[in-house]
């Protein structure tokens, strides 16, 4: 056996996928699994987990967690529905499973007193069998053929005991990835001589072939966790403490949390920390610049992290060397202050040397095609909110932030539509997200100040009206203060409006139809904040010039800041026909998706 793991092991693992039995005698148990069955079991889960499972059909699934009345994480896991009557759930975690799993069987056990529910260790019921990478999908069903009904579903079953294709009757494979690519774990019932045999089935594969087997290596569970640490997947018991951190800690809510299924333990207390403040420190991605004794020279797992002006900043937690940077990399919890994404460090290490880090958005790896599947879940998205099927629209921007966390669009989209269906208190948490992911956004503090007046609450609407202005114009403030500098560029631009207000108003008591003249005033009455009369201009502006494609689109602003919607869409609609015969592609992008976000 090969009793060491290297980089070039890690980057094959992660290049070509890898195979390992989850509970062999190689590594620590690294798969645990709750059965949960009973005539309650839906309604329990429902009200019991962070995620819907309400909506879970035979052979579905998703991610979710359980959090105590304090919001505190108690661990998460994937919740797979299984295919068949009765209605059968399994709860996998992954991870330090044998620690973890005995204190969420006895959490929920405390809950299940009236209702009809049977909880199931079943662990030990069934080898594990994980196939993960860029190719999982294709390898399987190469040696498997097809699943059930011939769809690889998020659980199907295996009904047929044939080894020259399949595992044996009551088998499942279940989509769950563990390394940011795609991946399947193989439940096979416990027989010891079978799953050795599909391993070698597997690896004999023309596919399978290029896969890392780790169970030829002594310390394979090292791979695995280089991989989940790389696609930023937190271990609790290692880098969160059960019962230690609340969940918006963790930075693991856009994974395990869905906004429309309605009320679960702790829900009252994360919403309130989302919507009226955030936490002290929060998950982050730590790059250092590669050096052969960095690892060993950060502090140990969950030290302090100390500046180099002795600056207490937060506390370090897993590390690992990164083939994908081809650097170390390691999460840490980290202070507002120093939590930005971009952010430079100079950490402490052991020896008192300096180490040079930067702050990046976990994970730190996406799948190649990450891009492309969130640009396109996006789009579908919005149109579909568009089409009025609000509940599908959520979903895939859900799913959109899941790939990629950093996608500001995404927020900014999610955040609208839960504000136009009246989630003013789930939209406020989304757009505090998107403060995260765009600090410097102005825009962010115009949609919280909205929202905040929605739910009446004037004080917080103007302070971040107040913020908004301040970023809006701070970016310029060199050594004065952004809010000095704020004040002096919202006097001069009130200044030029007024000044250029006469000006056009002049011109107009000559020729009432001058069209520049139109257009300018409708765009200073705008910055006046006076909209009823910006909106009373532009109309007649776009009367005057039909084919001016700007003033169309500052007409439907000045309709939103107004309320009238409604009569927004319709001219945005009337400035998206004219852009679009003049070509005109800037105006046009910017009416459409106002379109689509407005849901009309």
């Amino acid at each position: 056996m090969t009793t060491s793991i290297t980089p070039a092991t890690v980057k094959s693992a992660r290049e070509h996928g890898y195979i390992s039995n989850l509970r062999g005698s190689h590594s620590a148990a690294l798969i645990g699994a709750i059965k949960v069955s009973g005539a309650d079991a839906v309604s329990f889960l429902n009200s019991q987990l962070t995620n819907d499972v309400k909506a879970l059909q035979p052979g579905g699934g998703n991610m979710s967690a359980r959090v105590t009345r304090t919001g505190t994480l108690v661990n998460y896991f994937s919740v797979h529905r299984l295919p068949g009557e009765p209605v059968t759930f399994l709860l996998l975690l992954d991870g330090l499973a044998e620690q973890g799993l005995a204190s969420l069987l006895s959490d929920l056990g405390k809950f299940a007193v009236v209702e009809d529910v049977v909880l199931e260790d079943v662990s030990e019921q069934y080898d594990w069998l994980a196939i993960q990478g860029p190719n999982a999908a294709q390898a399987c069903e190469a040696v498997f053929g097809p699943v059930a009904d011939g769809a690889w579903r998020d659980v199907s079953e295996f009904g047929v005991r044939d080894l020259e294709r399949g595992p044996p009757v009551g088998s499942f494979v279940i989509v769950r990835s563990l390394s940011g690519d795609p991946g399947y774990i193989i439940a096979v019932p416990h027989e010891a001589e079978t799953m050795d045999e599909i391993q070698e089935r597997f690896s004999s594969s023309e596919l399978g072939q290029s896969f890392v087997r780790l169970d030829t290596f002594t310390d394979g569970d090292q791979v695995i966790d280089a991989l989940r640490i790389e696609a930023g997947v937190v271990r609790v018991g290692i880098d969160a403490d059960e019962g230690k951190l609340v969940l918006p800690e963790t930075g693991m809510e856009q994974h395990v949390v869905s906004y429309s299924k309605g009320c679960y333990l702790g829900q009252e207390v994360i919403a309130r920390i989302r919507t009226y403040g955030s936490v002290p420190f929060v998950l982050r991605g730590l790059v250092f610049q590669n050096s052969s004794d960095v690892l060993a020279k950060l502090p140990g797992m969950n030290a302090e992290l100390v500046l180099e002006n002795g600056t207490k900043i937060g506390r370090i937690a897993s590390r690992t060397f990164s083939p994908v940077f081809d650097a170390p990399i390691a999460f840490a919890y980290l202070d507002r202050a120093h939590r930005t994404p971009g952010t430079k460090l100079k950490i402490r290490a052991n020896d008192e040397s300096l180490l040079d880090a930067e702050v990046r958005l976990l994970p730190f790896y996406r799948a190649a095609d990450t891009a492309s599947r969130v640009a396109f879940l996006h789009d579908r998205a919005i149109r579909l909110f568009a089409a009025g099927d609000d509940t599908k629209a959520q979903e895939l921007l859900e799913e959109a932030l899941r790939l990629d966390p950093s996608f500001a669009d995404g927020y900014e989209a999610l955040g609208v539509l839960l504000g136009r269906t009246g989630k003013f208190t789930e939209a406020i948490d989304i757009f505090k997200r998107l403060e995260e992911v765009a600090p410097n956004e102005p825009m962010v503090h115009t949609n919280l100040s909205l929202f905040y007046m929605k739910l009446g609450d004037k004080v917080a609407a103007e302070d971040e009206k107040a913020k908004g202005i301040i970023k809006q114009f701070g970016r310029f403030a060199g050594a004065k203060k952004a809010e000095q500098v704020a004040a002096e560029e919202t006097a001069k631009k009130r200044a030029d409006a007024e000044r250029k207000r006469a000006m056009f108003e002049e011109v107009l008591e000559i020729d009432a139809d001058d069209p520049m003249a139109l257009f300018g005033l409708g765009n200073a009455l705008s910055t006046l904040g006076d909209w009823e009369g910006a909106e009373r201009v532009l109309s007649k502006s776009c009367a005057v010039q039909t084919d001016n494609s700007a003033a169309y689109l500052a007409r439907g602003k000045a309709l939103e800041m107004l309320g009238r919607e409604a009569d927004a869409v319709n001219v945005y609609r009337a400035g998206m026909a004219v852009a679009s015969k003049k070509g005109d592609l800037m105006p046009l992008r910017e009416m459409e998706r106002r379109v689509l976000l407005l849901g009309s």
